[in-house]
């Protein structure tokens, strides 16, 4: 055997290993750019239909959503068939099954604030809810950029939601202060996503 052969079979025998054991977490960081995107539709449109109609929001939410995860699996599943992993890795499989949890959560209240006419709330708890999946996210894949934006996100949250106990209309979608909550949903759910996904594909 060649030197070359055998670097070669040293180098899939440790890629073996590696998938066998699910240590292995290979992704596509354009898919964070597409949740990005997804982010910016959401805190744009996700209010003014909530208003609208309970079950537009509700239909709006999911369906933004899965498309979402449809096309995030797509983009895994090429990765993973880079490294020949015919399936999900334990890893993957428990990333993809937590944050699809914690959305239909945030669905779920979403429609409950709104129900209430609490819409600006509704935008916390997504900011939240989120903020939880990127800690989870940074913790298990030791990725300090996703634990940063974790702390953001919910510390952000957490403070919306102190500052919905100084104001009166929380449904009121013509207020400076839901403008200021829908940029801020914006920029966490929206263009910081897209930032990290540069960051680390230039990393890579």
């Amino acid at each position: 055997m060649s030197e070359k052969e055998e670097a070669l079979q040293h180098l899939s025998d440790i890629k073996s290993v590696l998938v066998d054991k699910d240590a292995f977490f290979p992704y596509n960081y354009n898919a964070l750019i597409v949740w990005g995107v997804i982010g910016m539709i959401m805190s744009l449109f996700m209010g003014v239909i909530f208003k609208a109609s309970l079950l537009y929001g509700a239909i709006f939410s999911f369906v933004v959503t899965t498309a979402g995860f449809m096309i995030e699996g797509f983009l895994v599943k090429k990765v993973n068939e880079a490294y020949d992993i015919e399936d999900c890795t334990k890893r993957q499989k428990f990333i993809s099954i937590m944050f699809s949890m914690l959305t239909f959560f945030a669905i779920a209240l979403s429609v409950l604030r709104a129900k209430r006419d609490l819409i600006i709330p509704a935008y916390a708890v997504w900011i939240f809810l989120i903020g939880m999946g990127n800690f989870a996210l940074g913790f298990i894949l030791n990725i300090k950029i996703f634990t940063l934006a974790s702390y953001l996100k919910m510390s952000v949250a957490i403070l919306i939601m102190i500052a919905t106990l100084f104001v009166g209309d929380l449904g009121s979608l013509d207020s400076m202060f839901f403008f200021f909550v829908q940029g801020v949903t914006f920029a966490l759910l929206g263009v910081l996503p897209i930032l990290i996904a540069r960051k680390l594909k230039k990393e890579l």
